[in-house]
């Protein structure tokens, strides 16, 4: 990122930069906030958000770590984690480096480490407050907020109307907050407005993420086109990188010992069905396949970990596809580590849904590393 953050054509920094300079509209609040930084303290605004990124990232990543480390792994839980949909795609692909996607799985983090320390009063109003930050940075949140209610729906034991018609509530809040940006998309003078000032005042320009504000649905979902060959190609990353996660799933089920308002009307199952169906809808109306690809994954997967994690649901040890791992070919570990890399390390997807697969995760990132270092 400190190599490319100066460039005209990094779409992540220029999304950053997008700010109320021109009026209030979409995925402006984090810009406005880095651009009134940068003009109290006279700091170029590209460096302040690239130190933001910084740290972002080592949280994250820390977060990443804490939230996996007491985790008991088998290999299939290992393969899951290390899908080249997850941790390692915004690593891996330069055009999803440092994009605002990693907000929603940063303060999903956050949100499930405070599960078992507050009530649910204390939880629900973190998710009332902090939530609508998020949507303010990119609208395309909404999309993954039911990960947020089901964890907030753990919290109730027993059948509460209250705490329920509070869910409904704030849920209501947060897509009202929606239909207030989908009428605030900027018009053709206010982004020009926003970029004369990002020029003559801060001394910088805007980046693509600026001019495509005044644009409505319906163009970004124009863009979609595509043959048979990029939506097989595109199938098989879903089938790849989803396929341990999908395994584990199909072979949990409830707690029986942690009942709860969820646990006692849902299916596990059905439920992980619920929370994934609305991270499908981004990929009807953008292009950028590889970040809905990775948001999907990312969710799904911290989703079910903490539900593993935290005992609502048991893991059936005894399926197929582990046993066949306790074969004697299957336990070398020379065997599983070359088919970890195979599964894992030796494709990523791009970020674009027409562009071709990314080969070598791993060699790309150090090469970037060593060419930007």
């Amino acid at each position: 990122m400190s190599r490319t953050y100066q460039l005209d054509v990094n779409n992540s920094m220029g999304e950053w930069l997008i700010n109320y300079q021109g009026g209030f509209g979409r995925r402006g609040l984090l810009g406005e906030l880095f651009t009134q930084i940068s003009l109290k303290f006279n700091f170029p605004i590209r460096k302040t958000i690239l130190y933001f990124l910084y740290f972002i990232f080592v949280v994250y990543y820390s977060f990443i770590y804490l939230f996996f480390r007491d985790i008991k792994k088998n290999k299939l839980i290992i393969i899951s984690v290390l899908s080249p949909l997850f941790v390692l795609f915004p690593l891996a692909e330069l055009e999803a480096l440092g994009r605002k996607d990693i907000l929603i799985p940063l303060f999903f983090l956050i949100f499930c480490n405070f599960f078992l320390r507050t009530s649910f009063l204390v939880l629900s109003s973190i998710l009332l407050i902090f939530f609508p930050i998020l949507l303010l940075t990119h609208e395309v949140s909404i999309f993954y907020l039911p990960f947020f209610l089901i964890v907030l729906l753990f919290k109730i034991e027993k059948f509460n109307i209250t705490k329920l018609l509070f869910i409904i509530f704030i849920s209501i809040f947060f897509v009202f907050i929606i239909y207030i940006l989908s009428n605030s998309a900027h018009s053709s003078d206010q982004i020009k407005m926003m970029c004369d000032h990002m020029k003559n005042v801060l001394n910088d320009k805007c980046g693509l993420g600026a001019y495509v504000l005044n644009r409505a649905l319906a163009d970004n979902i124009a863009e979609l086109g595509g043959n048979i060959t990029q939506f097989i190609r595109n199938f098989f990353v879903f089938v790849f990188g989803f396929s341990a996660l999908v395994i584990l799933i199909q072979n949990s089920y409830f707690n029986n010992q942690k009942i709860n308002i969820i646990s006692k009307y849902f299916n596990y199952k059905f439920l992980m069905s619920i929370v994934f169906l609305p991270t499908l809808i981004p990929f009807a109306i953008a292009v950028d396949w590889g970040r809905w690809f990775n948001l999907s994954c990312t969710m799904l997967t911290l989703f079910y970990f903490f539900c593993y994690k935290n005992k609502k649901v048991i893991l059936n040890n005894q399926i197929k596809i582990i046993e066949i791992f306790s074969y004697n070919s299957f336990k070398s570990k020379n065997f599983f580590l070359i088919l970890v890399f195979m599964i894992c390390f030796s494709w990523n997807p791009k970020a674009v849904y027409h562009e071709d697969i990314g080969s070598f995760p791993i060699y790309r990132i150090i090469t970037k590393i060593i060419k930007y270092y």
